[in-house]
């Protein structure tokens, strides 16, 4: 019994403990915060770098629309060809497609390029929308976020005959987010998505939830899916996601629109 501690040893070292696992936690939790800003630094310098797709024609029976956030700008892909107004432009060889979406934006932002469109006269046969993951990692208040929602498709809708709004994904899978970060982003998701399933339905708009039902069994936690930035889709994941739009957007070939008709 000679070797073992005294009460006054055991508690002295049990202190010990009590103030080194806090601190070892509280050091584990600060690296991973700067590896996380490092990351979300790093993201932005690959979206800084990203130009828009965009095709001018004098002359087309279809006119699009592309506005929103980096997603609308294609970042993430390997050609501007391969975002997503670049497939479109593909399937659509006489489609007469502006891009006004930038890096960054919220669903303010984009209302900000609607507005901006209508202003100079702008009018086209679909709109496709690319926003909302921006309001979901910056915490956008919801009462404010769904006012901007509001007034946004009552803005699309006076530029536009129809408008398909391509949702963002559950953030909480992106690899640039580990836990907890990526349980926090995706509550905030969830929230948020089903504001914007809920506007986009009061407002006659197409809205494609890419976190939700088949887009959920294909968008899981990997790398695969992403660019090389952990945030940003890949080329593959632009061209699913055009297929899943193409669904509604193929209904519009051969048809003559309210663009069509504002501009005879």
């Amino acid at each position: 019994m000679a070797d073992d501690p005294t009460p006054v040893t055991a508690i002295r070292w049990q202190r010990h403990v009590a103030t080194a696992v806090p601190a070892l936690l509280l050091a584990a939790a600060l690296l991973r915060l700067a590896s996380l800003y490092r990351d979300v630094a790093r993201a932005r310098a690959l979206a800084a770098l990203g130009q828009p797709f965009e095709r001018r024609l004098a002359k087309s029976a279809l006119r699009v629309l592309v506005l929103g956030d980096s997603t609308g700008v294609g970042v993430g892909a390997n050609r501007p060809e391969e975002s997503i107004a670049g497939l479109l432009a593909q399937d659509f060889p006489a489609a007469d497609i502006v891009n006004v979406s930038r890096s960054g934006a919220r669903v303010a932002g984009a209302l900000a390029q609607a507005r901006a469109c209508r202003r100079s006269g702008l009018v086209f046969d679909v709109a496709l929308l690319h926003v909302g993951g921006n309001d979901v990692f910056r915490a956008t208040p919801m009462r404010q976020l769904a006012e901007d929602c509001e007034l946004l498709l009552a803005e699309l809708a006076e530029v536009a005959d129809r408008a398909v709004w391509l949702g963002p994904p559950n953030l909480g899978i992106v690899p640039l987010f580990p836990p907890p970060f990526s349980w926090v982003f995706a509550a905030r998701s969830r929230a948020a998505t089903a504001l914007f399933a809920r506007t986009a339905a009061a407002h006659g708009v197409s809205f494609l939830d890419f976190s939700a039902g088949e887009h959920a069994v294909q968008f899981k936690r990997s790398r695969d899916h992403f660019a090389i930035d952990g945030l940003h889709p890949n080329s593959s994941s632009y061209s699913y996601g055009y297929a899943a739009a193409r669904r509604i957007i193929g209904k519009l070939e051969g048809r003559t629109h309210r663009a069509g008709a504002r501009r005879s």
